[in-house]
């Protein structure tokens, strides 16, 4: 059961809102002396009741004048059940069909006809007013709704009432505290001796005092001095519950209503949005390209320019992909709702679901982009994870970043990434994981670097590991993680640092191999104090090509002028640690004795062998490394 219930009222102007929050409620939400003088509900209210069951219910009393339909949009955000207003004298009015097709297109299902001010009329009219209503819901989302006759200052029917709103929550979904904290602010004002204050739903996560967060989309860092809930002090607010909170650190003028207030780092700033739109059936919900409309999201109001995409335009009760130019930057998620209003005259034509909450541009008829927003749309989790780390800027994403933004729960996402994996669609690393068409990607580039490379030297074994991480825009760590990848999965071959296609072989010819025999002949005859690459070759370009081919192979280079037979660097590392059986120093000297070598030569091997990782050098002598 979930006790964090928030009700909505809507309906026309003076049809008796807020007297029957007050009478459910006894709390008065007309609470300025504007409001007061006029009449009418200029802000938005801010009560709560108890229902028979003991769930504790959240009020937001939603204007009804239409000048005020902005603050009505603001106060739907986190609705769970809507009383829809209706005064037996007037019966369905205009605004009030506005108001059906805002909350339907907002994806409200839950709702309750109240028939208000029923003292004030004879019950056959009454009769006749039902049977309006009834006719006009035939079709819509309220069709199936419940119709409850009230007076609210008599109490008539105000029992009645509790006990359908009771039966009606019974099955509210729980809101998801385990997400980020995020309130969209729709009122922020000055307490004194407090500071600054603001209300809202808790749409999701929990709020705790002494948390810092941050004030989107500004993105300025506060801290939460004070918590109320239905006007009592808590320690923790949770996600479904309209909450006051006492802020910190931030000065009355830097925060206003359409601010949102949530765990740093989780949304999304951005002027663009790839969203579906759904457009109502009236003549005047048309959309063509760069038409100009206000979008309210959250508490926001911003204006937007429209790019249909995949299509020409939208025409009324139609439904299509657009890409929303905003004129100010909001801060959003995905799967977030929102209205549409023209411009002007200010008419609500259609509502929408963010489905790219920072988008890039791009061609309005690219297929690719299509084909990623129905993925979005149809909302499959793993196929939202497979879409996600392919449009990804980066080539690995590490598991709570995937977790983050796409807000799964933990289970789903362990399930999910495990089926993904079995079917190969996206491989594990260290760093993250990485779908496979950017596996593939990168490992294109890489066949065709090695391909390239083997038609230019065709007496080398590979290209030097080092040499082919500077061809790749990735970072150190993630190129070596894709490549051990690459490695795991044989798609190329490693030789002590030369990679290679895995099929490669260096072929020699006769005179090539007679060459290759006669230059290892003569290092290993050499030992520790071998010929120079310069007396090795001659100063012949055939053969240094030749010796080049052997690096790495069955040589190595110590520098620029030396090399050393594989099987004599083997002799010397295992004569370094034999002498460290008895020793726990090796000098220049006892190396050049141990070794009859040269000081030039034992330096230079030493020095390779302590790039191996076998030896440190300290001061004038030489530690094995691991000690």
């Amino acid at each position: 059961m979930n006790s964090n219930v928030i009700i909505g009222t809507a309906g026309h102007i003076d049809h008796g809102k807020t007297t029957l929050i007050k009478a459910l409620s006894g709390i008065e939400t007309d609470t300025t002396t504007e409001e007061k003088e006029r009449g009418m509900s200029i802000n938005l209210g801010f009560a709560y009741f108890d229902l028979p069951s003991g769930k504790r219910c959240g009020v937001v009393d939603v204007p009804g004048h239409e000048r005020f339909i902005k603050n009505m949009l603001a106060g739907v955000s986190g609705i769970n059940l809507v009383l829809l207003l209706v005064d037996s004298r007037e019966g369905i009015m205009p605004q009030t069909k506005e108001h059906i097709d805002i909350l339907s297109l907002l994806g409200i299902e839950n709702y309750i006809i109240v028939m208000t001010k029923i003292d004030l009329v004879e019950e056959e009219y009454r009769e006749l007013v039902k049977e309006d209503i009834k006719e006009f819901i035939k079709g819509t989302v309220l069709e199936s709704s419940p119709i409850v006759e009230v007076d609210s200052i008599s109490k008539k029917g105000i029992g009645t009432l509790l006990e359908i709103i009771d039966k009606k929550t019974e099955d509210i979904e729980a809101k998801n505290v385990e997400k980020n904290a995020r309130l969209n602010v729709d009122r922020a004002f000055q307490v004194k001796g407090f500071g600054t204050v603001v209300t809202g739903t808790l749409i999701e996560g929990a709020v705790n005092v002494g948390d810092e967060l941050t004030i989107y989309p500004r993105e300025i860092r506060t801290k939460v001095r004070n918590i109320q809930v239905h006007s009592t002090d808590v320690e923790k607010a949770y996600a479904g519950q309209r909450t006051a909170i006492n802020l910190s650190n931030i000065k009355f003028d830097e925060i206003r209503r359409g601010d949102t207030l949530a765990t740093t780092g989780s949304l999304i700033k951005t002027y663009m949005l790839d969203s579906e739109i759904k457009l109502i059936n009236d003549e005047r919900a048309n959309l063509e390209l760069w038409d100009r409309v206000r979008v309210y999201v959250g508490t926001v109001e911003v204006m937007a320019r429209v790019v249909p995409l995949g299509t020409d335009g939208i025409t009324k009760g139609e439904s299509g992909f657009v890409q929303l130019r905003l004129e100010e930057e909001v801060a959003v998620k995905n799967y977030d709702k929102f209205i549409i209003r023209t411009y002007s005259p200010m008419i609500t034509i259609g509502g929408g679901v963010i489905l790219d909450a920072n988008p890039k541009k791009h061609s309005r008829f690219n297929e690719e982009i299509l084909a990623k927003l129905k993925v979005q749309l149809e909302g499959n989790s793993k196929e939202l994870i497979s879409n996600y780390l392919l449009s990804h800027n980066n080539y690995l994403v590490l598991r709570d970043e995937i977790k983050k933004d796409l807000q799964l729960v933990e289970l789903d996402l362990e399930n999910d990434l495990e089926e993904l994996l079995s079917d190969r669609i996206i491989f594990k690393t260290k760093l993250g994981y990485i779908h496979i068409k950017k596996y593939e990607e990168l490992l294109e580039k890489l066949k065709t670097i090695l391909s390239d490379y083997h038609k230019r030297y065709k007496l080398k074994v590979g290209i030097p590991k080092i040499e082919l991480m500077s061809k790749f825009k990735l970072s150190q760590k993630e190129f070596l993680e894709i490549f051990e990848l690459f490695i795991k999965n044989n798609e190329v071959r490693l030789e002590g640092n030369l990679v290679a296609e895995k099929d490669f072989e260096v072929n020699y010819d006769k005179k090539q191999i007679a060459e290759k025999e006669r230059i290892e002949r003569e290092l290993l005859k050499g030992a520790f104090t071998p010929p120079t690459i310069k007396e090795l070759t001659n100063g012949i370009k055939s053969n240094i090509e030749l010796l080049d081919s052997l690096v790495d192979n069955t040589i190595i280079r110590l520098d620029a002028e030396l090399v050393l037979h594989m099987d004599i660097l083997d002799e010397a590392i295992k004569k370094i640690e034999e002498h460290f059986i008895s020793s726990e120093k090796l000098t220049l000297a006892e190396f050049r004795d141990m070794t009859g070598s040269s000081r030039k030569y034992s330096m230079a091997i030493l020095e390779y062998i302590d790039k191996l990782g076998v030896t440190r050098r300290v001061e004038n002598y030489r530690i094995l490394a691991k000690k």
